[in-house]
């Protein structure tokens, strides 16, 4: 149950349930799910459809450390997940944030996702990090990629 205020309403659909160009909002938020899209550039597109001008893009995602060129592109899995098709560093997804049309792009928090965070509790009780990497060396996923890391990024829609 979420209260009811006359100035924010939530909407908990997923993107694919809006018309394509609906430039209604002042914030979207795309939480965990960016790196489980097939095209990271159509999603960022996507999402500033959604914004008004001047409107604020909040996505929240896995990244690598790197370059504005490094990508990772897992061949199977990452971290035991199937659908994970596209892991940026922060600088290669400022730059896809740019090319998607975005402005005043910025990391406002990188860091690495501890065990502690992400852990089995009474209310999920399945899997966790701590299954999904590597046993000997946490810096590594059980495939061997690096452990999770996820940044948070700000941008503004034209």
């Amino acid at each position: 149950f979420l209260p009811q205020h006359p100035k924010f309403h939530l909407l908990p659909i997923g993107i694919e349930h809006l018309e394509e160009k609906m430039p209604w909002f002042d914030t979207v938020f795309s939480m965990g799910v960016f790196y489980h899209r097939r095209s990271p550039i159509d999603h960022l597109l996507e999402l500033r459809h959604k914004l008004r001008s001047g409107g604020e893009l909040v996505l929240e995602t896995l990244v690598i450390e790197g370059g504005v060129n490094d990508v990772l592109v897992p061949d199977d899995r990452y971290a035991m997940m199937r659908n994970v098709w596209f892991l940026p560093s922060s600088e290669a997804l400022m730059l896809w944030a740019k090319r998607a049309g975005f402005k005043h792009i910025r990391i406002v928090d990188e860091s690495i996702t501890t065990l502690e965070e992400q852990r089995a509790t009474e209310w999920m009780s399945f899997h966790s990090l701590e299954n999904f990497l590597d046993p000997e060396d946490h810096t590594k996923t059980i495939e061997g990629h690096p452990a999770p890391r996820r940044a948070v990024l700000i941008a503004e829609a034209p």
